[in-house]
Parts: C-alpha cells; structure tokens; sequence
C-alpha cells in the first residue's frame, strides 16, 4: 500500500477505445478534470480491471498453485537470484520477501483504483440509472476479488474503502488498522451482491471479457465455501448452472488461445498479443535447461524457468487415459536422456520473446460443477447429483466413472466421506495449475498435514531442499516488513 493512491492520475490516462483491451496513455487528468462523462468512467473501470491481468501474470500462480503440493521448482545451482521465489514454495519466508510485498503492494493498488471510482460516479450523468449501475457492478466485482485474495493470503487486513493523494492522509486509521477477516467478508457478501444485481448474463461482443452476473455469483460463491457455508453457496451454484454455461467437447480446447472466451469460461484474464498486452506464462515455467526446444527457435528458456514445475504426486494421481494428464503435464527429455516434468497447460507459441496470445482462465464452469458437487455432499450426505457432476467431468477427461462398485478403491462411493475425496482428488485433476490448489487445502483444513507430507517427499527427492522446508507451515502470510514499519500493524508472532 505504499505505492500511494497517487498513482490513480496515471490510472486514468487511459485513452478508451472500441475495444475492451485497448487502454493505451493519452494525456494527464486530474480528479477534478476527468471525471466528467460515461465514457471517462468506462476508462477509470478498465484501469480497475488492468491490475488484475498483471496480478495474473505474475503473482496470483506463484501463491495459489506454486505454493502447493502440485508444484515445485526446477534447482538452477548456476543462477541462484530467484531464492526469494523458492522460499515461497518450501515454506522458509521471511515477512521481508519480495513476493510477499508485491503482492500486497499490487492488490492495493487494484482495491485503490476501484475506490477510486466509487468515489467519484456519483458525480457523472448516465444515460440510465442501470448504466450506472454496471460500472459500480463491474468495480465492486473487481474490488471484491481483490479484498478475498488478501483476506485469503493475509487474513486480517487494512480495509480501505477511500483514496489519498498524501502521506498524511493515508496515515489515518483507516489504512492503518488492521480489519478482522469476518468483519470485511461481511462487507464483500454485501458489495458481491450488488455486483450480481447490476451486471449482465451476457455482453456484446466488444466487451468480451468483463465481469458478468455469473462471474459474480461464482465469486460469492466461492467466499461462502471458504468460510464452509455451503448451503448458502448451493442456490447461487445452481443459479449459475442455470445460466447457459457448458463443457467444451475436449479439454484442451479450454486453454487454446483460438477458443478465447468459449462456453465453458465464466471469467477469464484478457491479454492481447495484438493490442500489446501479451501474457508470458510459458516462459516461467519451462524447463531452464531446455533452450528453444519448447519455447521454439530463437526464442530460449533463462535461467530463471522451471518455475510451477509439476510434482510427482500429482502426475502419479492422473489415470494412465486420463487426457487431462497430457494437457497439464508435459515431459522434456535432454540431450543426456533425463526427463524434467513441465507445466504445459498453457504451451501455446510464443509470438514473440516473452509474448503470448493466451488468456488465463480464472473461473470456469467445471470449477463451478465441483464446487456444487462439494457443497451438495457436505449438506446432503454422499448426493447423487454430485456424483452424476463428477462423472460428467470424468467422463469429459476420458476415465471411468465413479460408482458404488469397482475393482479400484478410488472409484468406489459409498459414504459421503468416499465423495468427499473423489471430489477433492477431481478438482487437483482438473483444476491444476488454474490457482486453486493452495486454496482448496487452506479452507479444507488440510494444508498443514498435505504439505507436511510434500515436503517430506520433496527432500528424498531432491538433494537441494534444506531441512527448514516444508518445517513451518503456516497457512498465511506475514505483513511485508515495509507495510510494519510504515503503518505500524503489528506482525504475526508466528512470522517476527
């Protein structure tokens, strides 16, 4: 948050254009100056969105994936400036780390510019109140997410509602105390609604790409679970299945760049080769010792890939026909016949150094399948409406369905706990390296003894993980040291 609120004035140099991802500087505005008309306001609303996309890129998997049991990294004992980043994934951070601050740091950012414009619509002529309406929809949407990403990775935090353009504003006490985690979810189940009330079902085509109705639904949603209030979950859930959502025929054609925005995708990041807003995930999480052989001719792995490097935990849970197994996992074998497991989900060509054309998907209707299917059998006992939902998916990826009969104890459902696992063991399947993993751990009480577990494997697997790994596992993050000494929260004993 030390990044003041100032930086909204660059914000809306935002020149606006026919397309939604065209947010290319113009000029500067001032408060006073810019805020004059709709389309000033539409300008200010995608600024709110841009913080995302850059979250995305190279924050959001580093914490919600990376940080798990799906994923590690590949050791590059000749370049040993990423240590802050490996720290992440075995558990041995300081409240100093770079990662932890800047993801702090650019969430604040994103919660400052929806303030921002909450702050001033009031002050604009709209053509109609439920034009009006949308904006607010569409930033509470964003703000919101941002709040139950901090609360998740933070737990309490500061709860910011205003701007500031000086350092002595942005002393007052509501930036610097600290809110418990129960009283903002009460504030963002309020603000999710109001985004479920003024959004769309659906967009014209231009605006492909902003949060709809069903994308908040699955937000609030989402927030309910965590804090395992499933039967308030359920009918949102069910409304969202009801909204014309459906599965791609085949998995891989969820993540393939020509199938942007398909049916089966309720919210995903926009990034744009064309407009120069390409996204650049394939090249963090290459092997580094692979050259161009992935990345594809002149275009070569740094020393700083092998990042979200798959584990062999998870690629020994796939079935040998699950064809999900091939899209999420690739396999680069050297020149001396060793095999390095890769993430390959989003293995699609670069464009240019650094630059892809692929979107990330943040919320997509299989996710929002399994999360029915959980809080289903977490009201109802072992529901066979979930079951029927898992199989759906299964039966999507190729492998067997689950039943009551079946000569591997993993497919056999009797109780309401058999459920449970075969729901949770289908969403690590289906859902990896989408930034879910860490999440579903965390809220399902499992991280601590999972990642017990990991770290354990992870030092007889490797000769390079030292004994502090995976020895403090604590399920959120310290304040960045900066922000202490700024703001004068006081820090988790756990994390001083």
């Amino acid at each position: 948050m030390k990044t003041y609120y100032i930086v909204l004035i660059t914000l809306i140099c935002l020149q606006g254009c026919d397309d939604f991802l065209d947010v290319t500087p113009e000029t500067q505005f001032t408060p006073a100056t810019f805020f004059q008309n709709e389309e000033q306001v539409d300008r200010a609303v995608v600024g709110a969105y841009a913080k995302n996309k850059a979250i995305h890129n190279s924050l959001q998997w580093k914490f919600g994936e990376f940080r798990s049991d799906n994923a590690s990294f590949q050791f590059n004992s000749s370049d040993r400036g990423g240590i802050a980043l490996e720290a992440v994934d075995e558990f041995i951070m300081n409240a100093d780390n770079s990662e932890i601050r800047k993801y702090w740091e650019e969430a604040y950012d994103g919660i400052g510019r929806c303030n921002y414009v909450l702050e001033n619509i009031d002050g604009v002529r709209f053509s109609s109140t439920s034009q009006r309406d949308l904006k607010i929809g569409e930033v509470l949407f964003m703000r919101t997410w941002y709040y139950f990403n901090l609360v998740r990775l933070y737990g309490d935090v500061p709860f910011v509602e205003s701007t500031f353009a000086t350092l002595e504003e942005s002393l007052g006490e509501e930036f610097t105390t600290l809110v418990s985690a129960e009283v903002i979810y009460d504030s963002l189940f309020i603000d999710a609604q109001r985004a479920i009330d003024g959004l769309p079902v659906q967009w014209e085509l231009e605006n492909t790409g902003r949060a709809t109705k069903g994308a908040a639904l699955m937000l609030k949603a989402k927030m309910h679970m965590t804090l395992r209030e499933f039967n308030e979950a359920i009918p949102l859930l069910e409304e969202v299945q009801s909204m014309g959502y459906e599965l791609q025929d085949d998995y891989e054609s969820i993540f393939n760049p020509a199938n942007k925005n398909n049916k089966e995708s309720i919210f995903e990041i926009q990034y744009s080769f064309e407009l120069g807003q390409a996204s650049d995930f394939l090249s963090s999480f290459v092997p580094f010792n692979s050259g161009g052989d992935i990345l594809g001719g002149v275009f070569r792995a740094n020393s700083r890939a092998g990042r979200n490097q798959p584990t062999q935990d998870l690629m020994d849970l796939y079935e040998d026909e699950d064809e999900r197994k091939a899209v999420n996992i690739g396999l680069y074998i050297t020149d001396a016949g060793d095999t390095i497991p890769f993430m390959n989900k989003y293995n699609y060509p670069l464009l240019d150094a650094g630059a892809q054309d692929v979107n990330w998907p943040m919320f997509r209707y299989a996710d929002a399948l399994l999360m029915l299917a959980e809080c289903l059998n977490e009201v109802n006992g072992l529901d066979q409406n979930a079951i029927g939902i898992i199989n759906l998916i299964r039966l999507r990826a190729g492998v067997r369905p689950l039943s009551d009969t079946s000569s591997d104890p993993d497919l056999v459902v009797i109780t309401a706990d058999d459920l449970r696992l075969a729901i949770e063991r289908e969403r690590r399947l289906e859902l990896a390296f989408e930034n879910h993993r860490w999440f579903d751990l965390v809220r399902t009480g499992k991280a601590e003894s999972v990642m017990i577990a990991h770290g354990t494997a992870q030092k007889n697997e490797k000769t390079t993980v030292s004994g502090e790994a995976y020895t403090n596992i604590r399920t959120t993050l310290g304040y960045p040291t900066n922000q202490v000494q700024q703001f004068g929260y006081p820090q988790k004993p756990e994390w001083n």
